[in-house]
């Protein structure tokens, strides 16, 4: 009998059963989709990092080197796994041209390398360690969609040509947000190009299991060792190749707990619809002697059968949807581990939301128990009279509203240049970097002078980072990166206190301060080289607190004039209003006027984009799908919705025919309802997209140091886009609601 019952009622109730069903299968989809790309991602990242065997502390280093200092300190570390020094070949970006792409404009340090003897390999689409022929070349893959690069191009460095034989895949510099890229060369290769560039060091090292690399990390700057450049850790490269997808993953999240709201609240007014309608059966049913528990088991069962639907559904178009979302986390980080794991924790996904969905229902379907027999079969709900049935949809515009705002307010604050802000860099409109060149100190000097002397600048600072060791309260050492500068002329963002000013003042990042405990106010000393090559403590105090999301997030800012070897220097130019940067970044790269060619030369929008443009257009295409998950869902929301409201009104409708009023008149009369309420769902959707969604994305760019960010808001979409599909969608399902004006008759006694 039950399963007539049920058999009947969704014939019966084909829209309500196919919305339901679709509420249901969107809400399964999203949070499966989510649980999906995450694990996968992280699956990725780990088995490449583990067949590459990534070094869990690298130290760059530009200069000369003593091995014998560096294995004798090796030696005695029992730590030590294994360690390695490896030689990577610096190229001038404006030497380097793949088919008909230069490279000028790249901001990236690009260089040569050879396959590593004992870890660090790098690997090809099939994660195998690649041997390279003479004559060929591997490009890193991040550069293969990026400028449209092909098997089989010629890549010419200055006049040498090599073959492009495939892409490889870097476990330390897969990410656009790493600053440097290695092409992998034959070693012939390498000898014989190495005149057109300059070499660097990286010394590698692989630890024992449970070994605490932020000690070892002191203990090598302890020694002394080589160090003139970027200290790299194995969380450190884990969390870059991370970034870029997983910041479109959480907004797909985010995204994911908006539709689970929606859902149950509309899954809710379709329960209620449906008792609404049923009002009289269940009455009936109640009179022959069926109990509550016997009715609510009938539309339990009901609801469960739909929820297996939505959720098989949620998980195929999750499968689905991933495959273009998920197309450039396979190519940077190859095809996931513990596939069948990864499935499974979806699975998971999806069933607790349709869990989430059935609790709802259970808690709603109480209600049968309160529908008195003679209440039921007289088809009063005295309940109800009171309420606002049109509130509900101003609350779900509302959240539909939001979930398209946020992914764009995003987009379009990542995409602003003031963003460069959060990122600990002077919002200026020239970038200029000198690195991985012998003599920086000298280079940044010469370049210096030239600005200086240069009248179409309107103003500029330098900068020079240097690593320093400092001592906390505690006695405990710990390593700074500190960027030394007049930091007034392009102030970076300061959640608390401001730039340094003093030379015994500094400022950190949010994660250096809440690594070291530190706060503005504070005190720590820090240890200046000076000019005779001794080393004095000099006590600081914490001027300001700053947002970076750079160099993992833990940078500090100073103005100390001292003998510290300079690690890389940047420099920040705003020309004059009447000047062309194209045309002056022009003058200035490619070594003109004699100045070191290894310096890289970008408007910040330019840097920018090299930095983040894969995580722009991976949250561009999360907006896409939101867009689209919204649009279904308004319409679907509209529409039962509608019916509900059209249903509890069905008397008044009935009379109003009796007096004379028409179908068309009654629907106006609709419609005017529900553009009063669609326009106060969406007034509160754009208020707390803006509002409420600026602290959402704040609390998750400050897991990565960018706090106090604020939204830049998309106007055209935001006011414009999301409105328009809005109203379109409700219009579309108002069309298809009020049909059933029609079957109302004139005073239905």
């Amino acid at each position: 009998m039950l399963r007539r019952l049920m058999i009947n009622d969704y014939k019966s109730n084909k829209l309500i059963t196919i919305s339901t069903t679709i509420f249901m299968a969107v809400t399964a989809m999203m949070l499966g989709l989510s649980v999906f790309l995450f694990a996968t991602l992280y699956s990725s990242i780990s088995s490449l990092m583990t067949k590459a065997e990534t070094p869990h502390f690298l130290q760059m280093h530009t200069g000369e080197i003593s091995e014998e200092e560096i294995s004798s300190f090796t030696e005695k570390r029992s730590d030590v796994e294994e360690m390695q020094i490896c030689h990577f070949l610096n190229l001038e970006n404006g030497q380097i041209r793949i088919g008909e792409t230069a490279f000028d404009n790249n901001m990236q340090d690009n260089g040569l390398f050879c396959q590593s003897d004992k870890f660090d390999y790098l690997l090809d689409a099939n994660d195998d360690i690649i041997q390279v022929s003479e004559g060929e070349v591997y490009v890193p893959v991040a550069y293969k969609n990026e400028y449209d690069i092909s098997v089989g191009d010629k890549m010419y460095i200055g006049t040498e040509e090599l073959r492009v034989a495939g892409f490889m895949r870097d476990s330390q510099m897969n990410s656009m947000m790493a600053s440097s890229k290695r092409f992998l060369v034959n070693e012939s290769d390498y000898e014989r190009l190495k005149s057109l560039g300059s070499e660097e060091y990286l010394i590698e090292y692989r630890l024992k299991e449970d070994s605490d690399i932020g000690a070892f990390s002191n203990a090598y700057k302890d020694a002394d060792l080589p160090a003139n450049g970027p200290t790299i850790t194995y969380s450190l490269i884990k969390l870059m190749n991370a970034l870029s997808d997983g910041i479109m993953i959480i907004i797909i999240l985010l995204v994911a707990f908006v539709v689970l709201y929606i859902s149950i609240m509309c899954i809710r007014y379709i329960i209620l619809t449906q008792l609404e309608k049923d009002r009289r059966e269940i009455g009936m049913l109640k009179a022959v002697g069926i109990s509550r528990k016997d009715i609510r088991k009938l539309y339990i069962s009901k609801y469960l059968f739909l929820s297996l639907i939505g959720c098989v559904v949620g998980i195929v178009s999750a499968c689905i949807i991933a495959v273009p979302l998920g197309k450039s986390m396979r190519e940077l980080y190859g095809e996931a581990e513990n596939v069948a794991l990864i499935y499974i924790a979806m699975v998971i996904g999806a069933a607790f939301a349709e869990i989430m969905i059935l609790m709802s229902v259970r808690r709603t379907l109480r209600r049968t128990e309160k529908i008195s027999t003679v209440t039921a079969l007289c088809g009063r709900d005295e309940s109800n009279r009171k309420k606002n049935n049109w509130i509900p949809i101003s609350i779900i515009i509302m959240a539909a509203a939001f979930m398209m705002i946020v992914p764009d307010s995003m987009k379009k604050t990542m995409s602003d240049t003031d963003f460069v802000r959060y990122m600990g860099i002077g919002n200026s409109q020239i970038r200029i970097d000198v690195r991985q060149t012998q003599d920086i100190e000298a280079s940044a000097d010469a370049f210096a002078e030239r600005l200086e002397e240069d009248e179409r600048i309107d103003r500029y600072s330098v900068m020079r980072t240097g690593s320093y060791k400092t001592y906390l309260a505690d006695g405990s050492s710990y390593n700074l990166m500190l960027e030394n500068g007049d930091h007034s002329i392009f102030p970076v963002n300061y959640t608390e206190g401001t730039y340094p000013q003093k030379e015994n003042e500094i400022a950190l990042s949010i994660l250096n301060a809440e690594e070291t405990g530190l706060g503005v106010g504070d005190s720590i000393n820090i240890c200046k080289i000076m000019e005779d090559g001794e080393t004095v403590e000099s006590n600081c105090v914490i001027c300001g607190i700053y947002s970076d999301i750079t160099n993992g997030g833990k940078t500090a800012k100073g103005c100390i004039d001292d003998a510290t070897p300079i690690m890389w220097s940047v420099m920040y130019v705003t020309l004059k209003e009447d000047v062309s940067p194209d045309e002056w970044i022009t003058k200035y790269s490619g070594g003109a006027n004699g100045l070191n060619q290894s310096i890289k030369i970008a408007e910040i929008s330019e840097y920018m984009s090299g930095m983040y443009g894969q995580t722009i257009r991976n949250i561009g295409n999360a907006s896409v799908m939101t867009k689209g998950v919204a649009c279904v869902v308004t319409i679907v929301v509209v529409l039962l919705l509608m019916r509900l409201v059209i249903w509890k009104e069905r008397a008044a409708s009935s009379l109003k025919k009796a007096l004379g009023l028409t179908n068309t008149d009654i629907r106006a009369d609709y419609l005017k309802k529900l553009m009063l309420y669609l326009l106060i769902g969406l007034a509160l959707g754009i208020i707390s997209g803006i509002l409420l969604g600026q602290r959402l994305a704040g609390a998750l760019l400050g897991l990565m140091g960018a706090k106090g960010l604020k939204f830049t808001m998309d106007i055209v979409s935001t006011f414009g886009v999301v409105p328009l599909l809005m109203i379109l969608s409700a219009v579309v399902a108002a069309v298809l609601s009020l049909r059933e004006i029609r079957n109302i008759k004139a005073y239905e006694g």
